[in-house]
């Protein structure tokens, strides 16, 4: 369970800098900070749940594995 919080939150990281980047580069709305923190909140918390779920599915297959 450890493992897949540390993945989640690296996994969240990643995607908060991808997408306040992007963001940044690319602006949308009227301001550009404004943008870049939206899809840096969203990044955070679609990297972290991807990340989480994904390692909590391989631990699953483990554990099926070894039964």
């Amino acid at each position: 369970m450890s493992k897949a919080l540390i993945a989640g939150l690296i996994g969240g990281l990643i995607g908060a800098v991808i997408s306040a980047l992007v963001g940044y580069l690319v602006p949308l709305p009227q301001h550009a900070l404004q943008n870049a923190m939206g899809n840096g909140v969203s990044g955070l918390f679609s990297g972290f749940f991807g990340g989480f779920m994904a390692l909590v599915v391989e631990g699953l297959k483990a554990r099926r594995a070894r039964a």
